[in-house]
């Protein structure tokens, strides 16, 4: 990891459909890293945490020209959580300042597992000031460092499989058994969960069976310098595969939830002008919408790419909109929580207003944050069994 410098993004990707959905901020060098300077100095929590915590803001102040589609992961340790967390909220407002103009991504804090002391109780009262404070939150390492109950209360964004489980997966069983166990957990509360450091097809493999839709590794993508997601997709030859149709179960099967074919949202902070959403709509030649986001990152408005540019493209409509807010043109967000079956998703298009039967729908996490979105064709193709199987 030295090559790409002291940090590096590496995409997450979505197995179903190869987009990126998140990249996370990469510590290169070993002095950066909390773990190894733990293992050579004698270091209290105070110590370590304030050290965790300034090495997150230089990672995120490392990166520019940021794609703001798309969270940016930032790792930290559940100590810095517990003593360091003020620090960490002005991760955000670092960034803005010094972008001045320019909207900040979404970020997501991976919390990784505690090296000196992070005791329950005061984890989750730390998570619970950060979230509210509008950031997004991650267990990494899980079945490494986690209690599936501590999961269970935390429920966090998103939880990863810790890249040593997912190396054994092809040919452990115990390492299967773990897996299964955390994501029975994870399904049961809602919790997302990725994989950490595919590097090989069996790996990849293992992990589709196990229904892992979110994944990164060596295998999937490589580490970048800068923070855009342009040119990222899954190799053709990694995409999901058609499969037979399986025999007719004796009862049916539960409906698939939607999140599961969740988009990154191209989203934009509520007050921004309407020449911005042209230029993202410009950015992102494959996007249909833009969602407008309020500082809590909940969605405020709507703009089908249709009519937004049949608005901003008529006659005076450039001089009318461009440096006018957006919101002007926007409309109501259609919303549903992420957990929404599919079923139940397509008879939400079917029974609202008819002229917005095909606009995308933006899915809502616990804290009604948009947690992505999903095309109505996707839906139709999945309750019609046209998709391929991931």
């Amino acid at each position: 990891m030295s090559d790409y410098g002291r940090f590096a993004f590496e995409p997450l990707l979505n197995l179903a459909n190869g987009r990126p959905v998140g990249l996370e901020v990469v510590r290169c060098q070993a002095r950066d890293q909390a773990e190894h300077v733990a293992r050579n100095a004698v270091w209290g929590t105070r110590q370590l945490a304030e050290f965790d915590s300034g090495i997150a803001i230089a990672s995120v102040l490392h990166g520019t020209g940021y794609d703001a589609t798309v969270p940016l992961h930032v790792d930290l340790l559940a100590d810095t959580v517990v003593v360091a967390r003020r620090r960490i909220t002005q991760l955000r407002g670092s960034l803005l300042a010094r972008d001045a103009g320019r909207p900040a991504p979404p970020m997501l804090l991976e919390i990784n597992p505690a090296l000196s002391a992070a005791p329950p109780d005061a984890l989750a009262e730390g998570v619970s000031e950060l979230r509210a404070d509008g950031f997004g939150i991650g267990l990494d390492g899980a079945a490494r460092g986690f209690g599936l109950d501590l999961i269970a209360e935390l429920a966090p964004d998103l939880v990863k499989l810790d890249a040593g489980v997912v190396a054994r997966l092809p040919h452990e069983q115990r390492a299967r058994t773990v897996a299964r166990a955390l994501l029975e957990v994870c399904r049961d509360v809602g919790v997302r969960v990725a994989a950490a450091g595919v590097s090989t097809p069996d790996q990849l493999a293992a992990v589709r069976d196990l229904g892992i839709a979110w994944a990164q590794g060596p295998l999937l993508a490589e580490p970048r310098r800068r923070p855009s997601t342009a040119g990222i997709l899954l190799p053709v030859d990694l995409m999901p595969r058609m499969r037979a149709a399986a025999p007719v179960p004796q009862g049916p099967p539960p409906p698939p939830p939607v999140a599961g074919l969740a988009q990154a949202a191209v989203s934009l902070p509520e007050d921004v002008a309407a020449e911005s959403v042209r230029q993202a709509l410009g950015d992102h030649p494959q996007a249909g919408s833009v969602v407008l986001l309020d500082r809590a990152g909940r969605p405020t408005g709507f703009l089908d790419r249709n009519r937004f540019m049949l608005a901003i493209s008529g006659p005076f409509g450039r001089a009318l909109y461009a440096n006018r807010p957006a919101r002007a043109l926007a409309e109501p967000p259609r919303t549903l929580p992420a957990r929404t079956d599919v079923r139940s998703a397509l008879q939400f298009c079917l029974a609202g207003d008819r002229e917005r039967s095909y606009d995308d729908l933006v899915l809502l996490d616990d804290a009604r944050a948009c947690a992505g979105i999903v095309r109505v064709t996707d839906l139709l193709q999945e309750a019609t069994g046209a998709t391929t199987a991931a």
